[in-house]
C-alpha cells in the first residue's frame, strides 16, 4: 500500500470518528436532558409523599396518652406508611372514631394484630396466650373492659390501648370503641 492510500485511509477513519464523537454528544445531551426531567419528577413525587405522609396534624386533648404524649402536644400522623406497609404491634396510630368530618383522632397503641386473640388477666396483656410485655408503665391493668374474656381479631381487626390505661378507658377494652378495624387507621405518629 502506498502512503498516499495510506493518508486517505487514516483520514476516512478520522473523519468517521468525528462524526461518532459529534453523535455522541447530541445523544450525550438528550440524555442529559431526559436525566434533568426524571429528576424533577423525582423531586416532585418526594415532596408530594412528604406532605401526603407528614401534611396532618391532631393535638392530643385528654391525658389518656400520657406519658408518651402530653395533652395539647400537637403529633404529626404519617399517613403514607400503612400504604407500603402494615401496622405492627407497638405502633402508635391515630384512629378515627365514627362518621365525623373533623379531624378528631384518638392516638391508641396497638396490641392485637389480625388473627390474634388477645385477653387482660390478673392485670396482665396476653397475645395468643403469651404474655407480652407494655412499653409504658410497669403497674397492673385495672380494668381488663371487654378484655377480660378472650377478644379474638377477624382480617383487618386490631386491638388498641392507650398509655396511660389505669386512668383512661379510650381504648379497645371499652364496650363502645371495641376492636378497630385498618380502615380506621389514619396512620402513625410520632
Amino acid at each position: 500500500m502506498t502512503q498516499g492510500k495510506r493518508k486517505t485511509k487514516v483520514k476516512r477513519k478520522w473523519k468517521r470518528s468525528i462524526n461518532k464523537v459529534k453523535k455522541l454528544r447530541i445523544g450525550t445531551h438528550a440524555a442529559n436532558l431526559g436525566m434533568f426531567i426524571i429528576g424533577w419528577f423525582l423531586v416532585v413525587g418526594i415532596a408530594v409523599m412528604y406532605v401526603r405522609g407528614f401534611g396532618m396534624k391532631t393535638i392530643i386533648s385528654n391525658d389518656a396518652m400520657a406519658p408518651t404524649f402530653e395533652e395539647e402536644e400537637v403529633l404529626k400522623i404519617n399517613q403514607f406508611i400503612y400504604k407500603i406497609t402494615s401496622p405492627k404491634r407497638m405502633d402508635t396510630v391515630a384512629v378515627k372514631m365514627g362518621e365525623t368530618k373533623s379531624n378528631v383522632y384518638y392516638v391508641l397503641r396497638i396490641i392485637g394484630l389480625p388473627g390474634e386473640k388477645v385477653q387482660i388477666q390478673n392485670g396482665k396483656i396476653y397475645v395468643d396466650d403469651k404474655e407480652i410485655t407494655y412499653p409504658v408503665g410497669s403497674e397492673p391493668i385495672e380494668d381488663a373492659g371487654i378484655a377480660n374474656d378472650v377478644v379474638v381479631l377477624q382480617d383487618d381487626e386490631y386491638f388498641m390501648l392507650c398509655d396511660n390505661y389505669n386512668n383512661s378507658s379510650y381504648d379497645s377494652r371499652s364496650s363502645s370503641i371495641g376492636v378497630i378495624n385498618k380502615s380506621q387507621i389514619e396512620g402513625r405518629v410520632k
